[in-house]
């Protein structure tokens, strides 16, 4: 008995020497850790990846009470969901796991290795990704999602410079170099706090962790976009070249203001990490993998960019385009009036006009002209009464942000389901405004012509057409390749009886964005008859010498064969590709003055069709704006029509009624001005919405029978 105590105290000793010994051995196993392994960045991702691992599995249960246990349990969910969902870009989920990095870092590594991380110690020098960290970190404290463009603004870099291969001096582009990088961090003089460095640290480490790389930071930015392996050499790499310049890791675009600067200081490294890079970016709401054989993929991301990303062999390189659209309510004044236009008020109130008019619009342009924005401007002059309807193969509009008090909905295309059968159940969901945010295909094209023959009552949509007639002969054509005409001129008049108005979009390569003009789309009547030969045989006259009948004989013949010659033309010309419209440019923007200039009429058809949809009250202020703007028309000033004294005059008593009728109004609406030239012309931008009246004595009847048209 005395033994077996013995042996069992023994026993116990020993297990508790062994326990001591492995404890101290630990102990300086961790000692080893903290002073070796956590010296360079991947060491601190490494030791981050596999503390956040033990995070999550680790038991919560033991030795706690239940409110201890609740709040251990909220705490590790909150974790584990900000993991999953900060790979999206989500700010919130981002913010919580840089901050459990933070505490990670401030608990395993020395100021020391901090600094030599950073390249702040007194032996080296910071990477110019670790200058622009620093540079973003101090700029996001002051001016947030604005940080990158006050510091483009401060240092001028979207100006314009010589490009690097340019022949001549006029060839220019926009970058930014290494050099202009580290000078700028120089003249910044940033002088950082060691919490402030581990700050730059953890978000370093994060990047590298479950962000988008050195992207990451650009990303997060209020900008108009950027794209990623669209220039450099790729052979460089391939070829392992090590003295060529330009290679396609340094390929990283940023779309600013409508320009594009090559940010010539960011460098991903490599092939592989740009792969990385974007499989995880295009991760949001699992639309499949980028693949080999599925060589492209349309995404929205989380903050509702859009992303295009392609891979070899579909593309060369692996590329990404993403596009961000701000949910800021931009009026079309904003966009249209700018302090270098002048008359860009003329511009806005046609628009204005034309929407109300509910006269269907292309919106036109080049990638990048601000069809998108324009677009989601303007809806704002729809009749709020009205329902719409969206159309989109990627999120862009997002209406219902802009308007939450509106009836709205937008739908995209899937893989399951098509455009072309959303269109179909569109019809049936009752849209009064039916809007296609891009058509680019021969089914969208078809069933857009259809929609608003029969199913809406009037639409918008945009096209990257460059002038009105290449619009409407690719409209006509998709009509044709998807609809199987065998006659196109039943195409094209299809399409020429639904659009009627081009609105172009265009920008200049500094930046200079604006109308470039709008355009009428005149359908021609097909059923004009054919000319005819009225003019009888000369007859003789009693008297008249021989020679002279003979004359007027044979002039009267040649009159005869050409137009039997022109008879001919004009029916092969309409049996082979006579044209079924014309083109009417209405206003267009002058490059060298920067001034909206207007040029011809609308047609009296569409006039009346404007007028008559505005209602008596607002085609009174219509038909004043045309006048005041454009003037008469040619047919009218041959009539001389009477208006009881001069045009001026007219317009003048015109005016004076208008005035008379608005000032009751405003002064409801507790607007101020009450005056037609401050509310027409829009001298300070259109800040109300004109109120009308019902009481227009005389003029209005005159106007309303198309006294000018």
């Amino acid at each position: 008995m005395v033994l077996n105590t013995i042996l069992t105290i023994g026993c116990f000793v020993v297990v508790a020497i062994i326990s001591i010994v492995m404890y101290i051995s630990a102990r300086g196993r961790k000692q080893i850790v903290y002073e070796e392994q956590f010296a360079k960045i991947e060491d601190v991702l490494e030791g981050v990846k596999k503390d956040m691992v033990e995070t999550i599995k680790e038991d919560i249960s033991l030795g706690a009470d239940e409110q201890e246990f609740n709040r251990l349990y909220k705490r590790k969910a909150r974790i584990n969901d900000a993991l999953k969902k900060c790979v999206y870009g989500i700010d919130s989920a981002k913010a919580l796991v840089i901050d459990l990095i933070r505490g990670f870092v401030d608990e395993n590594v020395k100021d020391i290795n901090v600094d030599k991380m950073l390249g702040l110690d007194e032996e080296s020098e910071p990477s110019d990704h670790v200058m622009f960290e620093i540079l973003m970190y101090r700029y996001k404290k002051r001016y947030g999602k604005g940080a990158i463009a006050q510091w483009i603004d401060n240092n001028t870099f979207d100006r314009e410079r010589i490009s690097p291969d340019s022949t001549r001096v006029h060839d220019k582009a926009y970058f930014i170099t290494c050099e202009d990088l580290q000078q700028s961090y120089l003249d910044e003089n940033i002088e950082l706090t060691m919490d402030e460095k581990r700050d730059v640290l953890s978000v370093l480490v994060y990047q590298l962790y479950k962000g988008f790389g050195i992207l990451d930071t650009l990303r997060e930015m209020d900008i108009n976009g950027f794209n990623v392996g669209t220039s450099g050499s790729i052979l460089a790499a391939v070829n392992n070249a090590r003295n060529m310049q330009n290679r396609a890791n340094n390929s990283v675009w940023l779309y600013f203001r409508g320009k594009y600067i090559h940010l010539k200081f960011m460098n991903f490294g490599s092939e592989d990490e740009l792969r990385r890079i974007i499989q995880l970016m295009i991760r949001y709401n699992n639309p499949g993998s980028l693949t080999a054989k599925r060589g492209a993929i349309v995404n929205t991301m989380y903050d509702k960019s859009r992303i295009l990303a392609l891979r070899p062999p579909a593309s060369e390189y692996w590329a990404i385009f993403v596009r961000k659209f701000t949910l800021s309510d931009v009026s079309p004044e904003a966009l249209i009036i700018k302090p270098y236009t002048k008359r860009g008020e003329i511009t806005v109130k046609l628009v204005e006009f034309l929407l109300r008019g509910k006269i269907t619009c292309a919106i036109t342009g080049r990638q990048g002209s601000g069809k998108t924005t324009f677009m989601s401007s303007v809806i704002r002059y729809i009749d709020p009464r009205y329902t719409i309807r969206v159309l989109e193969l990627a999120p862009e509009l997002y209406l219902r942000e802009l308007y939450p008090t509106r009836n709205i909905l937008s739908v995209q295309e899937t893989q399951a389901v098509t455009a072309a059968e959303l269109q179909d159940y569109l019809k049936k969901s009752d849209a009064s405004v039916s809007i296609v945010g891009e058509v680019a295909t021969d089914q969208v094209a078809a069933r857009m012509i259809q929609m608003g023959m029969t199913a809406s009552i009037f639409t918008l949509f945009t096209h990257h057409a460059n002038t009105p007639k290449d619009l409407v002969l690719t409209l006509r054509n998709s009509l044709a390749n998807a609809g199987n005409f065998n006659n196109m001129e039943t195409a094209e008049k299809q399409v020429t009886d639904v659009v009627k108005v081009d609105i172009h979009l265009d920008y200049t390569p500094d930046g200079k964005r604006f109308i470039s003009r709008i355009s009428e789309i005149v359908q021609l009547d097909s059923n004009t008859p054919y000319p005819e030969f009225d003019e009888p045989i000369p007859e003789y006259v009693q008297g008249e010498e021989y020679d002279e009948y003979m004359k007027r004989l044979a002039l009267w013949d040649r009159k005869l064969q050409q137009y039997k010659v022109n008879l001919d033309k004009e029916y092969y010309y309409r049996q082979t590709d006579r044209v079924a419209f014309e083109t009417r440019e209405i206003l267009r923007y002058n490059l060298d003055t920067d001034t909206y200039e207007c040029v011809d009429r609308f047609s009296p058809w569409l006039e009346n069709v404007i007028r008559a949809n505005l209602g008596k009250e607002m085609a009174l202020e219509f038909d004043y704006f045309m006048l005041r703007n454009w003037g008469l028309r040619k047919e009218d000033e041959e009539e001389e029509i009477d208006f009881g004294g001069n045009l001026e005059t007219f317009l003048d008593e015109l005016e004076g009624k208008i005035d008379d009728n608005l000032a009751q109004e405003t002064k409801a609406m507790g607007v101020k001005s009450t005056n037609l030239e401050d509310i027409i012309d829009m001298d300070e931008g259109i800040t109300t919405v004109l109120s009308r009246s019902t009481e227009y004595p005389d003029i209005a009847d005159e106007f309303s029978i198309g006294l000018f048209s």
